[in-house]
């Protein structure tokens, strides 16, 4: 059986870990999603602000393919910056899918037409169509899609979303060599992400950059200012209020960037709830109940951000400044409590 034959796509909920699971059962490992990724150690917070009336960038993670999970397995990742199409089909000749990272306002099925831009998001590029195309799998969707080669090329190379542009990034995944024992290596995990996202070392990620949301949202009707083009959720592209923008591409970073809702709070809540049951330790069952709840709130406002759309009276959009305001308040302080809960003394 070639290697492309082994593939075969499945949805999933976070971009990132649902592309590493993929291409491992391709290899003969099947592994959760919330496994992986409460072992790679990415989940937190990030706020890059930025210039101008451009939106402002939120992530529920602080970092990009740490590819712990996949060092905990045994897996040999190899990272490549192929730029151009026939350098991507080259490795595809010997791996079943490359795991490729793309601005995902640039990959013409999401519809956002490059009026919305996110470079931390993967997909996996299974092999090439002919020369000019390449066949997608996106995890966000139910079956495979057809990118051209230039529109991927454009997606792998864009530069619009610093501090999260692509830079040509594909990781080629090798066979896993053993399977992580949970009881063992789920509290290392844990003791890192406490580590990371209560004192991150910059003010910018984990609980500052929360706080820093908190207090940079307020400013929001001023430095969000003047018409600008957006997508709107039909796909169509309209022009609306900066502060309109701002606010729809924050609800798009919470529920649909593929954190599969709430910024990946429910994801790293059923991690701690797994690890709970492996160690029978019942503060992480504690925790998971909280992270639960934070990502309740996050999905509130996601959902009334996502809502209001594009066509909003700025009255109403500073309401939903507001909420913004409040809820990175009130989600600080639940995962604060929950975190150093979970901190040894």
């Amino acid at each position: 059986m070639s290697a492309t034959n082994r593939y075969a796509h499945r949805r999933g909920i976070h971009c990132e870990s649902a592309c590493q699971c993929a291409v491992l059962a391709a290899g003969g490992y099947d592994v959760d999603e919330e496994i992986v990724f409460g072992l790679d150690g990415g989940f937190g917070f990030s706020f890059f602000p930025a210039n101008g009336n451009a939106p402002d960038i939120v992530v529920g993670k602080q970092a990009i393919m740490p590819l712990r999970a996949a060092r905990l397995m045994g897996v040999e990742v190899v990272a490549h910056t192929p730029k151009s199409g026939d350098g991507l089909a080259r490795l595809l000749a010997s791996a079943p899918a490359a795991m490729t990272r793309v601005d995902l306002g640039l990959l013409p099925y999401w519809g956002l037409q490059g009026r919305t831009s996110f470079g931390g998001y993967f997909v996996n590029v299974v092999r090439p169509l002919g020369a000019d195309a390449f066949e997608v799998s996106d995890p966000a969707f139910d079956e495979p899609v057809t990118v051209s080669a230039a529109e991927l090329q454009a997606a792998r190379s864009s530069r619009a979303s610093p501090p999260l542009n692509p830079d040509w990034k594909v990781y080629v995944f090798g066979a896993p060599r053993r399977t992580p024992q949970l009881d063992r290596v789920g509290p290392v995990a844990v003791r890192t992400l406490c580590r990371e996202v209560l004192k991150p070392g910059s003010r910018n990620l984990g609980i500052p950059g929360m706080k820093l949301l908190a207090t940079t949202a307020p400013s929001w009707p001023q430095s969000k200012h003047g018409e600008v083009e957006d997508v709107d959720l039909a796909g169509h592209v309209v022009r609306t209020d900066a502060l309109a923008r701002q606010l729809l591409h924050l609800g798009r970073q919470i529920e649909s960037f593929g954190t599969g809702g709430g910024l990946f709070r429910p994801m790293i809540g059923r991690y701690l709830n797994r690890v709970a049951d492996s160690t029978g330790e019942s503060r992480y069952a504690d925790a998971a109940a909280q992270f639960l709840d934070s990502g309740r709130l996050w999905s509130k406002l996601g959902s009334a951000l996502l809502a209001a759309g594009t066509a909003t009276a700025r009255d109403d959009l500073k309401t939903l400044v507001d909420a913004v305001a409040d809820t990175a308040r009130s989600a600080m302080d639940v995962e604060k409590r929950a975190l150093t809960a979970l901190t040894p003394l």
